[in-house]
């Protein structure tokens, strides 16, 4: 398993540079890579003795480095195409802008892809947007070094670039209309509590982060959550993870 990890490895490293010279003519393997399976399967992987456990966070460290990389070539393409008129952009923004909050998302490959912007003027600047998304991947670090079993976080990273923010996550199978069982996917106009095992699992995050649960504005004295209520649980129904 490790050897086939750094040899994906070097083959990414191999391909980023020409990645980068052009883009009309990316790795297929780059495009392609399960990131989200990969990641998902080394937390979930056992592991009891300290030399099972140096290794795994030695293949976690590795497929994250590698993803940090290519995250970072297609978040550079992305602010560099924003010079260009949009009809000439090789990287076309979705049609279908999921979420309310950020500014225009892209599909490259396997990630998803957000300009952290105040298109919607909800934070007040792009800069306080920025910070938003900044805050968002300390988040989910503080989350995920809690080690609450059964519960999945994406791949992602925030990349600044001159001036810009961007947001690239690991694409997961879920779809937002059909998969989502807690929190809220329209800026807290309706909030969902729909899935028993993962509102434990959240009442144990915040129990550890300190957090109480709390009525969102709008919403009826018994709908409390709590984290944001902008936070999304999904149920995954591809493989069941949440």
């Amino acid at each position: 398993m490790m050897h086939v990890l750094s040899t994906a490895r070097c083959m990414i490293v191999l391909h980023a540079q020409s990645v980068l010279e052009s883009f009309a003519e990316p790795s297929e393997h780059l495009l392609r890579y399960p990131w989200n399976e990969a990641f998902q399967s080394l937390y979930e992987q056992p592991v009891f003795t300290p030399h099972e456990i140096a290794q795994a966070n030695q293949k976690k460290r590795s497929l994250i480095q590698v993803f940090l990389h290519w995250s970072a070539i297609v978040a550079e393409k992305l602010v560099q195409q924003l010079s260009l008129p949009q009809a000439e952009w090789k990287i076309q923004p979705l049609q279908q802008q999921l979420g309310v909050a950020g500014g225009q998302k892209f599909m490259v490959g396997q990630l998803f892809c957000k300009f952290a912007h105040d298109d919607k003027k909800i934070y007040g600047s792009d800069e306080l947007a920025i910070k938003m998304a900044a805050n968002e991947i300390r988040n989910a670090n503080a989350v995920l070094h809690l080690g609450i079993s059964y519960l999945h976080f994406s791949l992602s990273a925030c990349h600044r670039i001159r001036g810009h923010a961007v947001i690239t996550t690991a694409l997961i199978p879920i779809n937002p209309r059909n998969t989502l069982v807690y929190g809220s996917n329209d800026g807290g106009k309706t909030i969902v509590r729909g899935n028993a095992t993962i509102i434990d699992l959240v009442d144990r995050v915040a129990g550890q982060l300190g957090l109480l649960p709390h009525v969102v504005r709008g919403h009826q004295a018994d709908m409390k959550v709590s984290v944001g209520a902008d936070c999304e649980g999904h149920v995954s129904a591809e493989d069941g993870r949440l």
